[in-house]
């Protein structure tokens, strides 16, 4: 199955592409039922082999809430591969709505039996991976689930992130903010909700600055992949912003380092900065030993919009990614406890933004 270049938060945390897990790995016996430790196992072994950053980020987790995260990985790359797979995209979108309807059924009841339900599949449409799918449902589930009880993680967020890759499925330009903002929670906010919930938090937790999180992750994912999505004929930057700056649909599609792509940069990195402000009030009501791994990532995609800001229109002739010296700093950093417990709180950044708003209070007539 070929793989694709995806802005999911998923896998846009990943260093690299990975093989798909629809593909034969490993086999049990379809009529055996697989015990919760049993899938986990599973669960890691997907996660394992993405040679995934976000899952080498698991390790700073204890191991309870380590082998959830697996699971919520796991199950989001069984998602991203159904929606980015080689079929037509009308069986793509059935059989993510199967997905769905499979996961609503084995999580929404807390009641349930403990074997995996499976629905039929769509009728007379059965990808040749279609028998893998089925056997992943069964390998992952009991794990999800059991995660999912452990750490009271709503199963709406599960559904959503199904949803995002729905969409992903019929929508390929945003007319306003407020629909790329939706778009932007279901792949990346209703992520990382799910991951407090296995990080664990205090209540009341913020919830807006949470979304606010995952907006400035994904935001920040669309202006890194300018180019890669308009060779794919997709637009996720709003209609309504690059037409304020004098810029068409064709401009996007075809960028020059202008003016005024500068100036449309420019714009959507100060808003994805004041999402990151939002989002890092999280950090008060993470759980010590989830501040380590929310940290890191806030920190990593914080770090890449600073590198994009450094030249805005230069993500029209290249993909911008963090250098090496950048990951090893940020790594070490996350690893290495006394390292850690010196990091400034909040971030240098956000303490800067506190202190321009400060001014601009003081200043103003």
């Amino acid at each position: 199955m070929p793989q694709k270049k995806l802005r999911r938060f998923t896998r846009s945390f990943d260093r690299q592409a990975s093989p798909p897990p629809l593909a034969p790995e490993y086999h049990h016996d379809m009529n055996e039922e697989i015990s919760v430790a049993a899938s986990y196992r599973f669960a890691r072994r997907i996660s394992r082999r993405s040679g995934s950053n976000f899952y080498r980020s698991f390790w700073l987790l204890p191991r309870g809430k380590r082998q959830a995260m697996c699971s919520l990985y796991a199950f989001a790359r069984i998602t991203d591969d159904i929606g980015d797979c080689d079929e037509p995209a009308a069986i793509r979108g059935r059989w993510l709505e199967w997905w769905r309807q499979t996961i609503a059924i084995n999580l929404i009841n807390e009641n349930q039996p403990s074997t995996i339900a499976l629905p039929e599949g769509p009728i007379g449409e059965e990808p040749k991976w279609a028998a893998r799918l089925h056997q992943q449902a069964q390998e992952i589930l009991p794990a999800l689930r059991h995660a999912s009880m452990q750490y009271k993680i709503p199963s709406r967020y599960l559904l959503e992130i199904i949803d995002g890759v729905l969409a992903d499925q019929q929508k390929t330009r945003f007319d306003t903010y407020e629909q790329l903002e939706h778009y932007c929670y279901l792949v990346a906010s209703a992520v990382g909700l799910a991951c407090l919930h296995i990080w664990e938090f205090e209540e009341p937790l913020p919830l807006e600055a949470a979304i606010d999180c995952g907006l400035a992750f994904q935001l920040t994912n669309v202006l890194r992949d300018v180019v890669e999505d308009a060779k794919r004929g997709r637009i996720y930057l709003p209609r309504q912003h690059y037409e304020q700056h004098g810029l068409c649909e064709d401009d996007i599609l075809t960028l020059r380092r202008d003016n005024r792509l500068r100036c449309l940069i420019q714009d959507e990195i100060e808003r994805a900065k004041r999402l990151f402000d939002s989002g890092w009030r999280v950090w008060d009501n993470v759980h010590p030993d989830g501040r380590p791994m929310f940290s890191m990532m806030w920190r990593t995609y914080r770090r890449l919009l600073t590198r994009i800001e450094e030249d805005p229109t230069r993500i029209a002739v290249c993909r911008i990614t963090l250098s090496q010296s950048d990951r090893i700093g940020i790594v070490s950093q996350h690893f290495w406890p006394p390292s850690f417990r010196r990091l400034p709180v909040p971030p240098i950044e956000v303490a800067q933004s506190h202190l321009a708003a400060d001014h601009k209070q003081t200043t103003r007539p």
